[in-house]
């Protein structure tokens, strides 16, 4: 909480999400104004986890790995998983705090007038805040245990790239394999992370209302799965001697 950072990113946050939509064209229509706070409140989070959150969860790891930290807290008797864990959450709190600001500006600000419609989008807005988070979390684990065993720009890199690959690469992975008759193909298709699930963004902005349960859960488990193989790569590749 010492680093200054840390702080900026909150700020940035605010900043971003207040003024961002003021250059749309809002004066036109007023009404997209709303869902242009709501879309950048998750473009910023979205932001956050391609830049500063795993670049910290990567220099904290080889950091403490690199300065002698985790043998030392070994020999105090801390193992392996509390310390991974432990350096996680370090930054896993900031990206709960940008989660949170999302949220409270989607269901003040933004909230619709309608008690309908104001219903579906508070419950929208926690299933965008539980997947998310379902997607982030995993990533600074990995972040973070790949810092203690190798260089802070690779620790940086490999998850960026399963982000980019799971968000944006899909459009033109799905042809190539979703639809492909071979069942390697296949396997590799469902083996890949599938974090554009997890963008509910076009859902708040065009206010489709919040997704049944029967999709949330599926979703929720597929994310889970994945993140569940992620951590426990990241657990078998944290390395505590310096």
């Amino acid at each position: 909480m010492g680093r200054g950072s840390c702080w900026l990113l909150l700020l940035g946050a605010s900043l971003f999400i207040w003024i961002a939509p003021l250059l749309t064209p809002w004066e036109e229509n007023p009404q997209i104004l709303q869902p242009a706070r709501a879309q950048a409140a998750w473009v910023y989070a979205w932001l956050a986890l391609f830049t500063w959150l795993p670049f910290q969860a990567s220099a904290l790891g080889h950091r403490m790995r690199r300065e002698g930290m985790l043998e030392h807290l070994r020999a105090g008797g801390t193992g392996r998983v509390s310390q991974c864990l432990q350096l996680t959450a370090a930054v896993m709190v900031w990206m709960l705090a940008i989660v949170l600001i999302a949220v409270i500006f989607c269901v003040t600000w933004t909230l619709p007038k309608r008690p309908e419609e104001a219903q579906m989008w508070i419950t929208l807005t926690l299933q965008y805040a539980a997947v998310f988070s379902l997607c982030a979390v995993p990533l600074l684990l990995l972040a973070v245990a790949l810092g203690t065993r190798t260089a802070e720009v690779i620790a940086f890199m490999v998850p960026t790239a399963l982000l980019a690959v799971g968000l944006f690469g899909f459009a033109w992975l799905a042809p190539i394999l979703g639809g492909a008759d071979s069942s390697p193909l296949q396997s590799l298709w469902l083996a890949l992370p599938h974090y554009h699930l997890a963008d509910l963004t076009p859902r708040l902005v065009f206010k489709m209302g919040p997704l049944s349960s029967a999709d949330f859960l599926g979703i929720a488990g597929i994310l889970g799965l994945q993140g569940a193989a992620l951590s426990i790569l990241g657990l078998c590749l944290f390395r505590v001697r310096s």
